[in-house]
């Protein structure tokens, strides 16, 4: 197998049991969570255009290749969206310097990208139905297209909850082809090795990491999941079947438990688009989520 080397790409870790500002979300069953607000002043979230422009005819005879790089977002502000990744946090109501933005956000929820002005903004989250909140703090945004993914657990029994910031794909892939990466959020499994057949996707890859983008041929129809191993061949502990975008980038998330109980999410692939094939920034969720075509073991 090729191995391919990780990175961390936490940015910005924040500790404390609690989950970070959402809005615009979809999750990969398309339901939504509700938006209270549309606008902020300076300083606030706006979600992007993510409209499709009508297909115009063209009189040459056979159509020339698109670029797959991205938009630019305007210049000095953040390209963020935030994944709800903690499989026991209830849903929640959030808020950006103190204006409710979203409201009954649910577990596996990736939001659409949003423009934020760089710098420090108060998040408040509190669970849908409660008065106090689970976090209120600032954070700080720095420019460019970035992945808030609120992981761990609230009961803390495995990992403690975490929100980590993960800086996403700005290009696409050729045609044929699609660049991917992994990120591992599931609280009660080791480092793991992700592969697709003898591509090796993430190597040793602990908790809260991400992996580098490779390449893999669009048609990638399964991943595994692996004890982590020098060879990346041990026996998979569950093997996931996906739907890859072709000249896309996309993020393969390892969520869920290894080991459910008592009504937990078993573990599971999901997959979202954070370059879509025409160069914008992904919007849609649920464009390759993973489902499981092998129970999941103990590693």
């Amino acid at each position: 197998m090729q191995r391919n080397s990780k990175t961390r790409r936490g940015v910005l870790t924040l500790a404390g049991g609690a989950l970070v500002a959402l809005a615009g979300c979809s999750d990969g069953g398309g339901q939504s969570g509700t938006p209270t607000g549309t606008e902020t002043e300076a300083g606030g979230m706006e979600p992007t255009d993510t409209q499709t422009a009508e297909p115009t005819e063209t009189e040459t005879e056979q159509p020339e290749e698109t670029e797959t790089e991205t938009e630019t977002p305007p210049e000095g502000n953040a390209m963020l969206r935030v994944a709800h990744l903690s499989p026991d946090a209830p849903n929640v109501d959030v808020a950006l310097d103190d204006m409710t933005v979203l409201t009954d956000v649910p577990f596996e929820t990736v939001s659409d990208y949003l423009s934020v002005t760089t710098g420090d903004h108060q998040v408040t989250v509190t669970p849908t139905g409660g008065s106090e909140p689970v976090f209120d703090a600032s954070v700080s945004l720095e420019s460019g297209r970035q992945t808030a993914a609120a992981i761990g657990e609230v009961s803390g029994q495995n990992q403690e909850f975490t929100v980590t910031l993960l800086t996403d794909a700005d290009s696409g892939a050729d045609s044929g082809s699609t660049r991917i990466r992994a990120v591992h959020t599931i609280p009660d499994a080791p480092a793991v090795d992700v592969t697709s057949g003898e591509t090796v996707i993430a190597d040793n890859l602990a908790f809260g990491e991400a992996s580098e983008y490779v390449t893999v041929p669009a048609d990638v129809s399964s991943v595994e999941l692996r004890p982590d191993s020098l060879a990346n061949d041990e026996e998979p502990v569950g093997t996931f079947s996906v739907d890859l975008t072709d000249m896309a980038a996309q993020s393969a998330f390892a969520t869920g438990y290894l080991e459910p109980s008592g009504g937990q999410p078993g573990a599971r692939i999901l997959v979202e688009t954070d370059v879509e094939p025409s160069g914008t920034t992904g919007t849609e969720t649920g464009t390759g989520t993973g489902t499981p075509t092998g129970t999941p073991s103990g590693m």
